[in-house]
């Protein structure tokens, strides 16, 4: 079935999706991020 919608069974309109063309780019972890992930996310924050 062409142009059938993406379905969590994981079936996919398309084999090449974007996750190809996103593993080529190279994933930068700021320290922003590390202390976002490092954080409670239920403490206020004390910046």
């Amino acid at each position: 079935m062409e142009g059938k919608p993406l379905h969590y069974d994981g079936s996919v309109q398309q084999q090449d999706s974007t996750a190809v063309n996103s593993s080529e780019e190279p994933f930068i972890l700021t320290d922003e991020m590390r202390r976002n992930i490092g954080s409670n996310p239920y403490e206020f924050n004390k910046e």
